[in-house]
Formats: C-alpha cells, structure tokens, sequence
C-alpha cells in the first residue's frame, strides 16, 4: 500500500510539472502576444504567439536587422515574463 501511495504521489506531481505554465506565466505571455502585436508585423511574425515561435522569430530578426527596436511596451512585457520566470513564478 505504501508503495502504492508513493507511485501515485510521484505520478501526480510529475503531471503537474508538465501541465503547462501557471496563470502568471500564462498572463505574462499575453502581455507579451498583446505588447508586441506591432513589433510582430512589422518582423513578419503577425501570426506566432508565445510559446509558437514569437520570440524566436522576433529575436531572429532583430539579429538580421539591426536597426529594428522593440516597441517600450513589447520591452516591459518580456522584461516581466524575465523576471517572473527567474522568481520562479
């Protein structure tokens, strides 16, 4: 029974590690969908959101065109999903 008990423990917090990320990740991400809605057409990026390629397509064109600058709202968003994230939110 033990055992039994144990097995179940690990399973369950096992599946809640891959639920997905909580609500403050999920509320930064759309922040970030919302902050960054100009700065992702003008990177060609209009139809990613996070966590399907946003920031990657958008830091990849940065890297390709230097001139292009985040919006200060787009900026703060990621900043925030930054910070949550190394707080362990």
């Amino acid at each position: 029974m033990k055992k039994l008990f144990t097995f179940v423990s690990l399973l369950i917090i096992s599946m809640a590690a891959f639920a997905g990320p909580d609500a403050t990740m999920q509320a930064d991400n759309q922040a970030i969908n919302t902050a960054c809605t100009a700065d992702a057409q003008t990177a060609g990026c209009g139809g990613e959101v996070v966590g399907k390629g946003l920031l990657k397509c958008l830091f990849k064109y940065k890297k390709a065109t230097p001139s292009f600058k985040f919006s200060d709202a787009c900026k703060a968003a990621m900043k925030q999903r930054h910070s949550d994230k190394e707080a362990g939110k």
